[in-house]
């Protein structure tokens, strides 16, 4: 009986809340307009060590690609995209057990 009630307590909280979203939505959203310091900022780029990093994962791949005998070039993308997913994934710090069995 007391959880009916808090559930039913809680359905009528929510429901005054989405009665205020519609409304705000119903309005727009052109009270809320952004400021720059309302938007982040990218992180400056670093060009020769971020250059370095992706011709050494170039080099890299194109050895490991010739070295399996993978030709064909939509094998060799998708072999590429499934390294960097995992990269992108482990943020570049893979455990030995997986980077063996990649």
């Amino acid at each position: 009986m007391a959880t009916t009630m808090a559930l039913s307590t809680r359905i009528k909280e929510l429901m005054v809340e989405l009665a205020l979203c519609q409304a705000a939505v119903g309005e727009g959203v052109s009270s809320a307009a952004l400021t720059n310091k309302d938007v982040l900022k990218p992180k400056e780029f670093v060009g020769i060590r971020s250059t370095c990093g992706v011709n050494n994962f170039l080099w890299r791949m194109k050895n490991y690609l010739h070295a399996k005998g993978i030709t064909n070039d939509a094998v060799k993308v998708n072999t590429t995209s499934m390294f960097l997913l995992i990269l992108r994934f482990f943020g570049g710090k893979t455990r030995p057990q997986i980077k063996g069995k990649v």
